[in-house]
């Protein structure tokens, strides 16, 4: 299952940057990737066994539930239902204090393509392509929100 993974160090602290990534009232103000981000069930807080569901401006749907939930350091959620091409899907946020109000900032995610093994000769690089810009794409809107630096 492959594993993409990128950082970057915003001028935060680790609590700050932790709940600014999981308060999904305030998603769809910094990550400009998509347009629908909820958690279900009318709940209004992230925690472990909670499900959300993403959808891109594509229209591209996921919903996920959190498998772990460890403020203020790392969260993790998996796939319970997405897009035909996963097999499986998951992903996870880390937050390492680098410095003084200095935080490096991990987005991984981890995946496994449905398609049978020719189509995953070709599906598989065009994922990873995907998934790679949408990782550094992500955490550039991250840093820019809280830094206070967004367009």
């Amino acid at each position: 299952m492959p594993t993409l993974e990128d950082s970057i160090v915003i001028k935060a602290t680790q609590e700050e940057l932790f709940w600014l990534s999981q308060d999904y009232s305030k998603r769809l103000a910094w990550d400009k990737y998509l347009r629908v981000a909820e958690l279900k069930h009318g709940l209004c807080k992230a925690g472990k066994g909670v499900e959300a569901y993403c959808e891109s401006k594509k229209g591209i749907g996921m919903t996920v539930r959190y498998v772990s939930f460890n403020p203020p350091q790392q969260v993790a959620m998996e796939m319970t239902e997405g897009p035909w091409v996963f097999k499986k899907f998951s992903g996870s946020w880390r937050f390492k204090e680098e410095a003084e109000g200095q935080t490096r900032v991990f987005f991984r995610y981890n995946y496994q393509a449905k398609a049978g093994a020719l189509a995953g000769l070709v599906l598989n690089p065009v994922l990873t392509w995907l998934l790679r810009t949408d990782i550094k794409n992500r955490l550039h809107y991250f840093k820019a929100a809280a830094e206070g630096k967004m367009p």
